[in-house]
Order: C-alpha cells, then structure tokens, then sequence
C-alpha cells in the first residue's frame, strides 16, 4: 500500500504544476453592458409627440390617438396608450435617430418634422403598424367604426386587433 501512495504522491507532484500553469492568469469577470442608447436625447410624450434634444416635436407624417385627456372616447386613449408604449420601446432600443424641421408649427406651437430612429421613418412605422393614421382634414374618427376606406385610416380593422 505504501508503493502505491508513494507513485501516487509523486504522479501529483508532477501534473499539479502542469495543471496550474495551464490555468494562467485568471481573466476578469464578464461586464454586462447597455448597447447605445438614445433615451438621453429623445422622450417620449405620446405616440407623434417627442421632445428632442430640448424640442417638442410633432410627427408631420403621422396622426396617433389623443390620450386621456384629448381624446374623445376610451377607445381611442386606450390605443394611444398603446401607440405610446410602442413607441418608447422603440426609442430604448435605438442606437441612431435623426429629426428634420418642416418648418411649421403645430396650434401647441410643436415644431413639425420628420424622425427617423435606426434610419426608418418613424411616422411610416406608426402607420404601417396600425398605430397613427396619416394627417388629414378632418381629423381621423378615432372612436368611429374603423374602414380602411376612410382617408388616412390607419392600415387596422378594428382597435382590438392591431395587425394588417
């Protein structure tokens, strides 16, 4: 018993080096970064209502539904709440955007533009997803029966159901 705990003994005493100068320095632990932000630059107030860098800006592409306060039936604040939502999930995953001025004004005296977030139009994106219909005159019935036949719909059938 002796011989084997003495080969043993001595088996370790060479692959124990070996072993440990394969661990080499140990590397410092993985730090979880955020990607890119750009929530420092852009807020979102409603759907087609931001405010960048220290602007307030209306989308001039883009109609989304009034919020509680302006808008003219639940159904209508419900999909604004829901177009604002999309929205802000939009901007904490953007790493780019960019605004151009019409050079208009809106009644609140909001400078009308143009956004782009990752370089797509966010007044497009709004529209094709259902969530903002196109400026027109009238205003788009948002607590109306919806027809995708009304001027400016927004490509929805119902409020329930916000897909093509």
């Amino acid at each position: 018993m002796t011989t084997t705990r003495l080969l043993a003994a001595a088996l370790m005493a060479a692959v124990l080096p070996v072993a440990l100068a394969a661990c080499g320095k140990a590397e410092p632990p993985l730090k979880a970064t955020a990607p890119p932000s750009i929530t420092g630059h852009v807020r979102v107030l409603d759907a087609d209502l931001l405010v960048i860098d220290d602007k307030h800006v209306k989308l001039a592409n883009a109609y989304a539904p009034e919020p509680l306060l302006h808008s003219r039936c639940w159904a209508e604040s419900l999909a604004s709440d829901h177009a604002a939502e999309f929205v802000k999930n939009l901007v904490q995953r953007a790493s780019s955007y960019d605004f151009k001025a019409t050079g208009d004004t809106d009644t609140f005296g909001h400078i009308l533009g143009l956004v782009t977030i990752d370089g797509a139009d966010l007044g497009d994106i709004l529209y094709n997803a259902g969530l903002a219909s196109r400026p027109a005159t009238p205003r788009f019935d948002w607590c109306g029966p919806i027809s995708k036949k009304a001027e400016g719909a927004p490509k929805i059938s119902s409020l329930y159901n916000f897909s093509n």
